[in-house]
């Protein structure tokens, strides 16, 4: 998985945010949301076969909410 940029810019700096405390903050929502979907898939009774698919649109998410805070985060 390829992972964001870690130097912290300028902008982040500033307002006391480091690039380091932002990506542990995404890791730890992506870890929780992925332990919320593995356990949805089992109440719900999702086929095996459809899980590795959920997951993988989970993981898709996650990725595009981390470019988004990222960009949002450095462009202020």
């Amino acid at each position: 998985m390829p992972q964001p940029n870690r130097q912290s810019s300028p902008k982040l700096r500033r307002h006391g945010v480091r690039a380091t405390d932002l990506n542990k903050f995404l890791n730890a929502l992506r870890a929780l949301d992925r332990t919320v979907v593995e356990i949805s898939m089992k109440i719900y009774k999702v086929p095996r076969r459809d899980r590795a698919a959920m997951l993988e649109y989970q993981r898709l998410l996650h990725d595009k909410v981390r470019e988004r805070l990222v960009a949002i985060s450095v462009a202020e």
